[in-house]
């Protein structure tokens, strides 16, 4: 009598295959998370660089700074962008940054605040950009790690 031949995986097996990828899951997550709040971060930093443009093109246009968002063509004052850099509603569930501004009669200041998942970033936390073109960071981390 022969013995059928069986093709498959033992229970045993299956187990040990799930607890690795289980495992190497649990290690690439917070690498990942961290990744996704750097890039996030360069989406606010390049939105404040946007605007400091803006900014810019007005003092030419008009001897002053604008004094909210609205002159510059936003659509809000303050607002907020989400995960692509878009702008979208302040109450948005996909925000991950609100632009601010002030502004004095010769300068202003640019501030990029998290919010949502984003405010985990405790190494920069919020952004700012000033009429001189000084970038720094409210959070735990070093300015230019955080620019």
């Amino acid at each position: 009598m022969s013995r059928a031949q069986h093709k498959g995986f033992t229970l045993i097996e299956l187990i040990v295959v799930i607890s690795i990828v289980a495992i190497l899951l649990l290690m690439t997550l917070p690498s990942y998370h961290r990744q996704l709040i750097n890039i996030r971060r360069s989406l606010g930093g390049a939105e404040l660089m946007n605007v400091m443009l803006r900014q810019e093109q007005y003092f030419i246009e008009h001897k002053r700074y604008a004094k909210n968002f609205l002159d510059l063509g936003f659509r809000a004052s303050p607002y907020a962008i989400d995960a692509d850099g878009t702008e979208v509603s302040l109450m948005a569930k996909s925000r991950v940054y609100l632009i601010d501004l002030t502004t004095k009669k010769y300068s202003y200041t640019l501030y990029a605040k998290p919010q949502l998942s984003q405010v985990e970033d405790h190494l920069c936390a919020t952004l700012t950009l000033n009429s001189l073109g000084i970038k720094s960071a409210m959070g735990a981390g070093p300015p230019l790690l955080c620019w």
